[in-house]
């Protein structure tokens, strides 16, 4: 397999975050059709949402075609038409929700008319031949296409991307997909093979970060220029207002040895164990206290605090639940901490440095380096390497770290204003290139 890391950022960037150097250039009126899979709580799924709802601000026509039902209800964009799939298996029926104005019988017409020209496809393309699940994904997208008459669809995630490509066969319309992890590392074979064969197809493609784009091209054969890097944006307002709160844990209260946060799911490429050796580095020589905040198992957490007691820092590192408000911890920790692996781009890192927290980070491929810029902005350390993870932490809690100031400043460059103009000009470019 061709290297990971292919895309690699150079030394020192001068230009800012995304791929379009200009500034706000604004298009027609736009009517588009986001298609992702059931969000949940996913970073992703969060951000789609707001770039949505920033879309329909600005005076587009936004649809959000969601492919699988969804437990807890997310807070769903406002200024959003909502459709989402209903059922299982058969009859396929995508029904707008919640205020939407269309009626849910508008689209059913179409699912006859879209069942028998995918058959069709099929016999004329027996490459086609695809999952139960992704064949029902891509004709709720053609059945949506039909009858929504959206300019262009936007994607986001690998089973989206597929569904979205494979329904525009069937009624042909541009799409522009989104590519938010690391290729290399998130596909599996099956994924990979599916994506060479579908991906060249998408009139334009948006990828996370330049070490993503770069990746992109290499592994999945798709034309450069018609790969762009747009970084997900924050909402500054939401998380300052956040962070003014105050923190639940009485660790992070005045007068107490500083405290060390990491903010991320429990999965192994976030690589908690290593920080967790990292601490215990750290805390040989000083009073610190770290903890570990994100969702999980219960079981995940109970395997880092054995973690932590094997170390002989059991007292001093405690395992906790994701916060639905994470921002307050991130203001008052000493320092902020990731260990991942890989990263396509932490949004994590850029709340952190929003949050004015220093920040000590492995230079997993590929966004850490980004965000950071090789290092002007928070430490970085090689990827599994406990003692430099320890040094990085020790020099963002020893004050080697740019002002408060410039750190909030750097995060205000990943602004949702900057990620919402990219995507803004992707759309313009893909509906104007035609199915």
């Amino acid at each position: 397999m061709p290297d990971s890391r292919v895309g690699r950022p150079p030394r020192r960037s001068r230009t800012p975050p995304g791929c379009d150097p200009g500034g706000p250039r604004r298009t027609g009126r736009l009517h588009v059709g986001v298609v992702l899979p059931a969000p949940g709580d996913g970073g992703v799924g969060k951000t789609m949402f707001a770039l949505a709802e920033s879309l329909a601000q600005r005076g587009h026509g936004v649809d959000l075609l969601l492919l699988r039902q969804y437990g807890r209800r997310p807070e769903f964009p406002s200024g959003v038409r909502l459709f989402t799939v209903r059922g299982l298996r058969r009859p396929i029926d995508v029904a707008p929700a919640l205020r939407s104005r269309r009626p849910a019988a508008a689209l059913r017409p179409a699912l006859p008319s879209v069942a028998r020209e995918w058959l069709a496809l099929r016999l004329r393309r027996p490459e086609l031949r695809v999952p139960a699940a992704l064949a029902r994904d891509a004709l709720a997208v053609a059945a949506y296409t039909r009858a929504a008459r959206p300019m262009a669809l936007l994607s986001a995630g690998a089973a989206a991307n597929a569904s979205a490509l494979l329904g525009a066969r069937i009624v042909p319309v541009p799409v522009a997909i989104s590519i938010h992890a690391v290729v290399a590392r998130a596909y599996d074979a099956a994924q990979l093979a599916r994506a060479r064969a579908l991906y060249p197809a998408a009139r334009a493609v948006a990828a996370v970060s330049r070490g993503v784009a770069g990746q992109a091209v290499a592994l999945l054969g798709l034309e450069a220029r018609r790969v762009r890097a747009i970084y997900n944006g924050f909402q500054a307002a939401r998380v300052r207002q956040l962070s003014a709160e105050d923190p639940a844990h009485p660790w992070f209260s005045a007068g107490g040895p500083p405290t060390i946060l990491t903010v991320g799911r429990f999965s192994p490429e976030k690589d908690h164990r290593t920080l967790i050796e990292a601490f215990a580095r750290v805390r040989r020589g000083r009073a610190a206290r770290l903890v570990v905040m994100g969702p999980g198992r219960a079981r995940d957490r109970a395997a880092l605090r054995a973690a932590a007691r094997r170390l002989g820092v059991a007292a001093d590192v405690d395992v906790v639940d994701f916060d639905e408000n994470p921002y307050r911890y991130m203001r008052r920790a000493a320092a902020f901490a990731l260990s991942s692996r890989w990263e396509a781009l932490p949004g994590v890192l850029i709340e952190a440095l929003a949050c004015g927290a220093p920040v000590a980070s492995t230079d997993a491929p590929f966004g850490p380096a980004e965000i950071l810029d090789r290092g002007r902005w928070g430490a970085l350390a090689p990827v599994g390497d406990a003692a430099g993870l320890a040094a990085a932490i020790e020099r963002a809690l020893d004050g080697d770290r740019p002002a408060e100031a410039k750190l909030r400043a750097r995060a205000a460059e990943f602004g949702m204003d900057r990620m919402v103009d990219g995507y803004e000009r992707l759309l313009a470019s893909a509906a104007a290139a035609g199915p």
